[in-house]
């Protein structure tokens, strides 16, 4: 184990930065344990760290003081646990987008990869997974405006010039012998902690195409098609396997086909219209 103390800025989740901190001082601290931190916290009892690192409990403005006090924490240092803080427990879109906002916008010179901008912009905006995907049969020379007629809706040659850079940047396309960009194998690799704000956003925004779909092409260029079910939680978990599975499927299918002329998107969704069986909310102190 290193010898320095692990740095808040390398971490996208704080519970995991509290056990990498605490197995440190286990190490590095004499007489260092869950009754000690709770001490220079100013807190009483011993085993409230233990359920915050476990996530039976969440912090409160009042404990992440008191959290950033015995984890001595610098003032930047302070403000990023803060922000990791209530990023993680945030419970709405809204107050993550705010929140992550806030993480990009402490500066330091640690700062992780993780937390790459432009993995942010990717997912943001519908048309930059769009026109990864047109480079698979429209590769990229300075023809913006031909790949600008090609979205629907319609974006902008200059629009489409930024994803282009953004893709180059993030290395999702790769330039061949010709000069001209096309998608690349890489994946865009995120740290599941942010994922759950970005995977979100990108689903919403394709709900969003979705519905407009409805109206804006003909059924001959168009699916849809719904159920509504009366089911078990055993049967919703077999029923969400079927979906990944089937999902797995057109995958394969599509990747071993003939050569694409359009783009499309999948929507997979399975979501409840009633009430029913949920855990228990962390408890807050």
């Amino acid at each position: 184990m290193s010898g320095s103390t692990p740095s808040i800025f390398e971490y996208t989740d704080y519970r995991r930065y509290l056990r990498d901190f605490y197995a440190w001082a286990k190490v590095h601290k004499k007489g260092f344990s869950h009754r000690a931190f709770l001490g220079n916290a100013g807190m009483a009892g011993s085993a409230y760290l233990k359920r915050v690192m476990e996530g039976q409990h969440d912090l409160t403005s009042d404990s992440i003081a008191k959290f950033a006090k015995a984890l001595d924490l610098t003032s930047q240092e302070k403000l990023f646990f803060e922000s990791l803080v209530n990023f993680n427990q945030a419970q709405t879109l809204a107050d993550k987008d705010r929140f992550f906002k806030r993480l990009m916008d402490v500066k330091s010179p640690h700062r992780t990869a993780i937390l790459e901008p432009g993995q942010y912009e990717y997912y943001k905006d519908w048309y930059n997974v769009a026109i990864r995907e047109i480079l698979a049969f429209i590769p990229y020379k300075n023809n913006a405006e031909e790949i600008s007629r090609h979205l629907t809706p319609e974006v902008s040659p200059g629009k489409v010039k930024k994803a282009i850079e953004l893709l180059q940047r993030l290395g999702l396309v790769t330039q061949g012998p010709d000069g001209a960009w096309r998608a690349s194998a890489s994946i865009l690799k995120t740290d599941p902690s942010i994922q759950s704000l970005m995977i979100p956003r990108f689903h919403q925004s394709m709900a969003r195409l979705a519905l407009d779909a409805i109206e804006r092409y003909p059924k001959d260029e168009r699916y849809f098609s719904g159920s509504t079910l009366s089911v078990s939680p055993k049967m919703y978990d077999a029923i969400i396997e079927k979906i990944r599975a089937l999902r797995a499927d057109i995958l394969d299918y599509v990747a071993s086909g003939e050569e694409p002329e359009q783009v499309y998107h999948l929507n997979m969704q399975l979501f409840p219209l009633t009430t029913g069986p949920r855990k228990r909310g962390r408890k807050k102190k």
